[in-house]
C-alpha cells in the first residue's frame, strides 16, 4: 500500500512545479516592457535576445546539479531544440509582421492544445483534465485578444495564421525535447547551449537592420535576456519536470494574460470587460489543470 505521506510529498512537488511554471509565464508576459522602448524590429531583437540568453546562462551552469553527458544523443537533442526554437520564434515574429498581434498570438496559442493531445502518448502520464482546460484557455484567450474586431483583421490574415500555426507546431515539439535534454545536461545548460545555435539560425534575418541598435537598446535587451530569458527559462524547465508537459503548456497561458495587462497598465491599451472575462477563463483553466487529486483517491488529473 502506498503511504499517504508519499502522496502528500508528490502534491507538494507538483505545487512547486506549478509555481515555477506560473512565475516563468508571468515573466514572459513582461517582454514588451523591455522590447518596446528599443523600437527595434523583431528580426533584430530575436537573435540578439537569444545571444544574450546564452551569455547570461553560462554563470548558472554550475548550479545545474547535473554532470553533463555530451554524447551524440545529447547533441542531437540540443540541435533539434535550437532549430525548433528558431522556427518557433522566427515564424511567430513573422506572423506579427504580416497580420495583427491578435491573430498571431491566437494561432500560436494552439500549441498547448497540441501538447495536451500528444503528452499522454509521449510522456505516458495521464492528464485527462489538460485537454479541456487547454480548450477553455483558448476560448478565454480569444475573448482576451478579440480577433473579430476590425483592428485585428488587418494584413495578410491567411499567411499570418499559417505562420502562427507553424510557430505553434514548433513550440509544441520543443516542449517534449526540453525534459530529456535537461535531464542530460541540466536546465541552465539547456537554455544556454540551445540559444547560441538558435541565434545563429536567425542572425541572417537581422543583417539589414542591425545598424539601428543603440547602446541603450543593448541595456534593455540585456535585462530581458536575463529575467524573462534565463531566469524564467530555467524556472520553466525545472517546473516542466515536476508537472509534465500538458499541465505546463496550459499554465503557460498566463503569459498572454500578463502581456495584455502590461499593455493596459503601462501602454494605455484598451481592455474591455469581455477581455477581462477571457482572462478569468484562462485563470480558471490554470486552476483546473493544476488541481491535484487527494492522496489515495486514485483519480488522475
Amino acid at each position: 500500500m502506498r503511504s499517504p505521506l508519499a502522496g502528500t510529498a508528490a502534491m507538494g512537488t507538483a505545487s512547486m512545479g506549478t509555481v515555477m511554471i506560473v512565475c516563468a509565464a508571468t515573466a514572459w508576459g513582461t517582454w514588451s516592457l523591455f522590447l518596446r522602448p528599443t523600437g527595434l524590429p523583431a528580426t533584430v531583437t530575436a537573435p540578439l535576445l537569444l545571444l544574450g540568453i546564452f551569455v547570461f546562462a553560462v554563470p548558472f551552469f554550475r548550479f545545474d546539479g547535473v554532470e553533463p553527458r555530451w554524447d551524440r544523443r545529447t547533441l542531437a537533442l540540443l540541435l533539434a531544440y535550437a532549430a525548433l526554437d528558431a522556427l518557433n520564434v522566427g515564424t511567430f515574429f513573422a506572423a506579427m509582421g504580416v497580420t495583427s498581434v491578435a491573430v498571431a498570438v491566437l494561432t500560436h496559442s494552439v500549441a498547448p492544445v497540441l501538447v495536451a493531445l500528444l503528452a499522454p502518448h509521449i510522456e505516458k502520464r495521464p492528464t485527462p483534465r489538460a485537454l479541456p482546460a487547454a480548450g477553455l484557455a483558448l476560448v478565454g484567450l480569444c475573448l482576451l485578444l478579440r480577433p473579430w474586431e476590425p483592428a485585428a483583421l488587418t494584413g495578410q490574415l491567411g499567411l499570418g495564421a499559417a505562420l502562427g500555426l507553424t510557430s505553434a507546431v514548433g513550440y509544441a515539439a520543443l516542449v517534449f525535447l526540453v525534459g530529456p535534454l535537461s535531464a542530460r545536461i541540466g536546465p541552465a545548460r539547456t537554455m544556454g547551449w540551445h540559444a547560441l545555435p538558435a541565434a545563429l539560425l536567425l542572425a541572417p534575418f537581422a543583417v539589414a537592420d542591425v545598424g539601428q541598435v543603440e547602446l541603450r537598446d543593448v541595456g534593455w535587451m540585456a535585462v530581458a535576456a536575463l529575467v524573462p530569458g534565463v531566469l524564467a527559462g530555467v524556472a520553466f524547465v525545472r517546473g516542466l519536470a515536476l508537472v509534465g508537459a500538458a499541465r505546463a503548456a496550459v499554465l503557460a497561458f498566463v503569459e498572454p494574460v500578463v502581456a495584455c495587462l502590461v499593455g493596459w497598465v503601462c501602454f494605455g491599451e484598451r481592455l474591455p470587460p469581455v477581455a477581462l472575462l477571457g482572462a478569468l477563463l484562462v485563470l480558471c483553466a490554470g486552476s483546473i489543470v493544476s488541481a491535484r487529486r487527494r492522496p489515495g483517491s486514485g483519480v488522475p488529473v
